[in-house]
């Protein structure tokens, strides 16, 4: 088995999950039919491991985040009572359990999280390769040549995944078989398509520059449509984002002042730093969320 990358934030390495004695597999076992999907999140997120000894490496890593967050909590109890008692035990058990659930939740759900990362990839630099692979077909070179064209090219991770294609076909597997098995690999939906598309027109005799040409022109649009739909999106965030971080922040001092005056009691120093740290947290957080709206297209 090839070397693997450690995942984000787990404690224990999958080069060493890989040694686990089979007599305690079946705690990773019982996970992995749990999350059934794990064996196919596992694969397209590239993570060469079996799913079992993934779940148990998951297991270990959670285990060893609970263990620490006990002396956290332990510390933490401490500090707030000033003594060692049923408080601090309550904080540590809830520290350690809290943890050890979260860290195991966030583990499992990797794959996944990794797939669409790895899918978000290759849509952005999926319509240039498509476009290089129409312009040498068009100009009568073999499609086998074209992927070996666009796998030895820098298109990213697009070309990470069509050189896994001519790796099978360099193995023995047929043109046919090994796209499609890139089908079934890969979380990009527009890739996917793709690779139907081209398995279907193989199968019928038909046409591949004519196949690609409609998928490419099919990507031209849905990003046309992806960039109108955001700029529409725009127009409110930006309006809501005017609000917060201009009108609520003036009215609500002006509110309080008011109030104060009719109360008879002052406004503090504390309350006007709340209300700024609290504005600029949520200009912060609708920053990343129009960010992260922003449709993948080309540059």
């Amino acid at each position: 088995m090839e070397k693997q990358q450690t995942p984000l934030m787990m404690l224990f390495s999958l080069e060493k999950a890989t040694h686990f004695s089979e007599k305690y597999l079946f705690l990773g076992r019982f996970l992995s039919k749990v999350i059934f999907s794990l064996k196919y999140d596992l694969q397209k997120a590239e993570i060469n491991v079996d799913p079992d000894r993934y779940c148990l490496a998951s297991l270990i890593s959670a285990s060893l985040y609970g263990i620490m967050f006990l002396f956290v909590g332990l510390a933490f109890g401490t500090i707030l009572t000033k003594s060692i008692g049923a408080t601090t035990i309550t904080l540590m058990f809830i520290a350690g359990a809290g943890s050890f659930l979260a860290m195991l939740f966030f583990h499992l759900i990797y794959p996944k999280l990794a797939a669409l990362q790895l899918a978000g990839m290759v849509d952005s630099e999926l319509l240039f390769a498509l476009r290089t692979m129409l312009i040498q077909l068009s100009s009568g070179i073999s499609l086998f040549e074209s992927m070996k064209s666009i796998a030895k090219s820098n298109y990213g991770q697009v070309s990470t995944e069509f050189s896994l294609v001519v790796r099978d076909v360099n193995s023995g597997m047929s043109e046919t078989e090994a796209i499609e098995k890139l089908a079934f690999r890969t979380k990009s939906e527009v890739l996917k398509k793709t690779a139907w598309q081209i398995i279907t027109t193989l199968r019928s005799g038909g046409s591949i520059v004519n196949a690609l040409n409609s998928q490419v022109e099919a990507l031209i649009s849905q990003q046309v449509d992806a960039i109108k739909t955001y700029s529409a999106e725009l127009n409110l965030w930006t309006l809501i984002y005017l609000i917060i971080a201009a009108a609520m922040p003036s009215l609500g001092i002006t509110f309080l002042v008011i109030a104060s005056s009719i109360g008879g009691s002052g406004i503090g120093t504390e309350a006007v730093i709340l209300i700024v740290v609290l504005s600029i947290s949520i200009q912060a957080a609708m920053i990343l969320l129009v960010r992260s709206k922003v449709p993948k297209v080309v540059k």
